[in-house]
């Protein structure tokens, strides 16, 4: 994701999600990429990870924050896509894109994402 973004002329800054984050400024940043496994079949109740809910709980909320969420899944996305994307509207950010990308071959409409950032973002 981040040479896709990267090779649309954005400046990209990795943030690695751990077991403690830390609250991040986040109006130094036009937009925030934000992604989440989804294991097995992602059936009712999964995801977003712990640590991706533990990151948008540590900013205090995300007003005013253009998020683009997606999730690598195994064998389906299911309701995991969903609930990510959910959790940043109820923080209270812009959920600009949802996007799935399966494991075995994530480069199958890699470029949506990085897209609907060119348009969305800028």
């Amino acid at each position: 994701m981040r040479a896709l973004l990267e090779h649309r002329a954005f400046e990209v800054e990795l943030l690695e999600i751990g077991d403690a984050p830390v609250a991040v400024d986040l109006t130094e940043y036009s937009g925030l990429v934000l992604g989440t496994p989804a294991l097995g079949l992602g059936v009712r109740g999964v995801g977003p990870s712990e640590r991706v809910k533990a990151f948008v709980a540590a900013q205090g909320g995300l007003e005013e924050v253009k998020v683009a969420v997606f999730c690598v899944y195994e064998l389906r996305p299911g309701y995991t896509l969903r609930n990510t994307r959910q959790l940043v509207l109820d923080a209270g950010g812009q959920a600009i894109c949802a996007q799935p990308y399966w494991r075995l071959r994530p480069e199958h409409d890699e470029h949506v994402l990085p897209a609907e950032c060119m348009v969305r973002v800028r």
